[in-house]
């Protein structure tokens, strides 16, 4: 196992015995075609024991192989490309860590990288919000392990996959039914929302965001609006309710 700051990755089985093992056999294993090679897999969760485990469920499955994990959400698009990965696992609530910002980096960057989000965190707007954003796969912890691995395998073919669970969610938050459904924000009308409800004001926000403090008032008026709101205090309160925010 080696480490590159708060990230591992772990070297390839076949690569640690390769000094024992026939050059042959060796040589053929290295250029078997991509199709049938395991699927690569990384995980970014800031929880040790959901590492540990996530290894251990991969790690049974003959088509599968966790090659790498990492307990932050910022800056990994060069190590994922690094890394070759196939798919990546992902945390959606990481303290100190936008990962609606680092889906959008990702998908710019590492296109070729499939995203699933595994969250404990069912919330409405972010589940939309991701979709739409490019993530393949949404599945709840509180989910079989098994529908993780229908999710990462589905991903690697190309397809998307939603655990029950966050299908209903999807279903009843993102789909019109008989014309009345609350609107889904839009990637940038979440991005003020949530640095509204951490507490920062319009000058922070924008600033942050890299947007006037008119642009950002005009969000704020049209956040308020969609969700029936009146004040940045019930943005904070409808922030945690939703599990938008810890």
């Amino acid at each position: 196992m080696s480490r590159h700051g708060s990230c591992q990755y772990t070297v390839m089985q076949s690569t640690l015995h390769a000094a024992s093992a026939p050059t042959s056999a060796f040589s053929l294993s290295s250029r078997l075609p991509r199709a049938l090679q395991p699927i690569r897999v990384g995980v970014v969760d800031d929880h040790p024991v959901v590492r540990t485990g996530l290894k251990a469920l991969f790690g049974a499955e003959d088509d599968l192989q966790m090659v790498w994990e990492c307990d932050r959400a910022r800056g990994l698009a060069r190590e994922l490309i690094a890394q070759q990965l196939d798919v990546l696992v992902l945390d959606l609530v990481i303290p100190g860590s936008n990962v609606l910002d680092e889906v959008v980096r990702l998908r710019m960057q590492a296109p070729d990288v499939g995203l699933v989000v595994y969250t404990g965190f069912a919330a409405e707007q972010y589940a939309c919000t991701l979709v739409r954003e490019g993530v393949r796969a949404l599945v709840d912890k509180e989910s079989d392990p098994h529908e993780l691995l229908r999710a990462v395998r589905a991903v690697a073919r190309g397809e998307r996959y939603m655990s029950p669970t966050m299908a209903n969610l999807l279903l009843e938050h993102c789909v019109p039914a008989d014309g009345r459904h609350e609107e889904p924000l839009t990637r940038r009308e979440l991005q003020v929302l949530l640095k509204l409800a951490q507490g920062c004001d319009l000058q922070q926000a924008a600033s942050s965001l890299c947007l006037s403090v008119k642009t950002v008032g005009g969000y704020r008026t049209r956040i308020l609006e969609k969700l029936g709101l009146r004040s940045n205090g019930e943005m904070t309160l409808y922030a945690i309710r939703h599990q938008l925010m810890e």
